[in-house]
């Protein structure tokens, strides 16, 4: 069996889990298609974490991460005082389009595939996006993409879900997205990316004046003002925000609340970057972050990037739905993994063929150990910021 997960195979590792290592607790809350935003929870301590992946479906490394983290957990692999921790994950953040990107994989890619036929398949489709990139920059050329092209009959016919199967239809044709892009798919079932999906969103003044607004290099086929696979910040009215985004927050401001929220984990792909909270180059519309704030999250995400050898970036612009979760909640991280771009595919590449740059050796392993490690050896730090500020 190869390392891609499709939704199904998600959820039945997550089923399997020992539910006396990590137990699954209700829902946070359902997708507009009524799929569940699942939660499991490691450990009974005091000081509390949360762990999130998949915001962005076609950042599948990021579900697959917190998942293959829970494994270890449960099998000992790696050790974590559950007596002082409590780690809640929520590894399927966006469960709508996991379910679209992962079935226009399976379109494709079978499960019970070989993994050298499986890496054949990623470094094809990468080869194919680094193509595309190139003919973007040399030729401004907006057609049909040669990695969208592979997974073409990849359509919403494929999906189980018949509303979301109509209603998907519907967007296509209304839309006239391009053949091939559900392997694209970043937003929820209704096209919404979550990301974007905030009232501060750097689009939605592009969006309401009409403006055509396009994805970059290999995606510059999709637009980003429309309903679709990426980018658009909302459904049909500005400051409309998606039942994923809602539970979410409600979510991180429940445990913090009620417990002592010592720091979360917000997983994305792809740069091998860590980001900080940086000196604001426009007001923060949320909380007024201090130097002690910004210092604070600065030391948790140098651990971090000690750790993984990740870049670390600064925060200085908020808008998007993960900036209001740093600000609101500011030793939170938000990690960027694998440093290959062509989601969803490319970070699964697992090669170590001769004469190939380190950056392209053995890249899935490097982000499921390295990043493992990371939490880790930051969980400490985020305890001491915490209890720094307690003692004040």
């Amino acid at each position: 069996m190869g390392k891609i997960l499709d939704y199904k195979q998600m959820n039945e590792i997550l089923d399997g889990l020992d539910s006396q290592v990590i137990k699954k607790e209700k829902p946070i809350g359902y997708t507009y298609f009524g799929y569940p935003i699942d939660h499991y929870v490691y450990g009974h301590g005091d000081y509390h974490v949360i762990i999130t992946g998949g915001t962005h479906s076609s950042e599948l490394i990021s579900n697959v991460f917190v998942i293959r983290f829970m494994e270890k957990l449960c099998n000992r692999e790696i050790d974590i005082d559950e007596n002082l921790y409590t780690i809640h994950f929520i590894p399927i953040v966006n469960p709508e389009g996991t379910i679209i990107v992962t079935s226009a994989i399976r379109s494709l890619i079978p499960r019970d595939i070989s993994d050298e036929e499986e890496q054949t398949y990623l470094l094809t489709y990468y080869r194919n996006s680094y193509i595309e990139g190139e003919y973007a920059n040399k030729y401004r050329d907006n057609d049909y993409k040669l990695q969208q092209m592979m997974f073409r009959h990849a359509t919403p016919n494929i999906l189980e879900n018949e509303k979301m199967k109509d209603y998907l239809n519907k967007l296509f044709k209304e839309n006239n997205l391009p053949v091939g892009c559900m392997i694209n798919w970043s937003s929820n079932g209704r096209g919404v990316d979550l990301n974007s999906n905030i009232e501060t969103s750097s689009l939605i003044d592009r969006v309401e004046s009409g403006e055509e607004i396009y994805a970059d290099l290999h995606l510059n086929n999709i637009r980003r003002n429309k309903l679709g696979p990426l980018g658009c910040p909302y459904f049909s009215k500005k400051g409309e925000i998606e039942k994923e985004n809602e539970a979410l927050l409600n979510f991180y401001n429940e445990i913090k609340e009620n417990y002592n929220l010592i720091g979360s984990f917000i997983y994305h792909s792809c740069g091998n970057i860590v980001y900080y909270l940086g000196k604001d180059k426009e007001d923060n519309p949320w909380v007024n972050l201090t130097e002690e704030m910004r210092k604070d999250n600065y030391d948790a995400a140098n651990v971090y990037a000690d750790e993984t050898g990740y870049k670390l970036d600064e925060m200085e612009i908020y808008t998007t739905m993960d900036s209001k979760l740093k600000s609101l909640f500011p030793v939170t991280l938000l990690v960027e993994l694998g440093g290959v771009r062509a989601t969803p595919l490319s970070q699964f590449m697992n090669l170590d063929l001769d004469g190939s740059a380190e950056d392209f050796k053995w890249i899935y392993s490097k982000i499921i150990d390295s990043n493992t490690e990371a939490i880790i050896k930051t969980l400490p730090v985020m305890l001491k910021i915490f209890g720094n500020k307690r003692q004040k």
